[in-house]
């Protein structure tokens, strides 16, 4: 399954694996307050994968990032 959501005002895909929607809330928080992942990836965040305990970030460069997700 996949969904938008909007995170530094611009659309972000999000992959659900093995989760569903109920924790975009974890995954948003996540995202504002993991300023060292969020700076590195800077605003080419394109898409990311979501687990049952941590996010896998994806930039438009190539890197990518691992986030706990809480």
């Amino acid at each position: 399954m996949r969904m938008n959501i909007l995170f530094n005002k611009r659309p972000i895909s999000v992959n659900f694996i093995g989760t569903d929607h109920k924790l975009i809330p974890s995954l948003i928080n996540a995202l504002r307050y993991n300023k060292f992942t969020t700076t590195n990836l800077g605003h080419t965040l394109e898409h990311v994968d979501l687990f049952s305990s941590e996010a896998i970030l994806y930039a438009k460069d190539g890197n990518k990032a691992r986030i706990p997700i809480f």
